[in-house]
């Protein structure tokens, strides 16, 4: 019976120990996307769009973290000949952060990802729409200010395979909250 309680007792430690390993966290970017835009698109669309992102996920301390996005972009306008478009993107998706160094207060971050990203273009009176698949490969760092914030800074390049953007180049800058 005694070992019993003392295997009860260990198994109820280690649990306790475990509990504290994941740590789940939102957050808000401000996000800077340069599309590599296709064919006749190239021309209409902008070239640079701002984006706002809500993200939340589930750190695992000392390995990384998973992640959900969802983005959307301030509508951009451009003037081209007599014409003038307006164009946004918006969409969603997850990502895998993994820590590549840990320091005391401050991580080296990976990401590899996926989205489904969409856009929408009005010139002329018309309306294209065109949404697109896209690996998100990325990198980055964290800092951490006090155990409960984290402000972070991220490089992502992404393939996709839209008809209107092939690739695009990201660049943003968040905090987040961890529970």
């Amino acid at each position: 019976m005694k070992k019993s309680l003392l295997i009860l007792a260990g198994l109820l430690a280690a649990v306790s120990a475990n509990a504290g390993e994941y740590r789940p966290y939102v957050g808000l970017d401000y996000v800077n996307m340069t599309p590599n835009l296709l064919g006749k698109y190239e021309d209409i669309h902008a070239d640079n769009f701002d984006m706002g992102s809500l993200t939340a996920g589930i750190k695992f301390v000392d390995y990384g973290s998973i992640e959900l996005f969802a983005e959307r972009s301030l509508q951009e306008k451009k003037v081209y000949a007599d014409n003038v478009s307006r164009s946004r993107f918006y969409g969603y998706g997850a990502d895998v952060l993994l820590d590549v160094y840990n320091g005391a207060d401050a991580t080296i971050l990976g990401s590899v990802g996926y989205g489904r990203i969409s856009s929408k273009l009005k010139h002329n009176g018309r309306t294209d729409k065109d949404t697109a698949n896209a690996l998100r490969l990325g990198v980055g760092g964290e800092i951490n200010p006090m155990p409960e914030w984290g402000v972070r800074a991220m490089y992502r390049y992404s393939l996709a395979d839209g008809d209107s953007y092939s690739n695009s180049k990201e660049f943003s800058v968040g905090v987040r909250y961890y529970f």
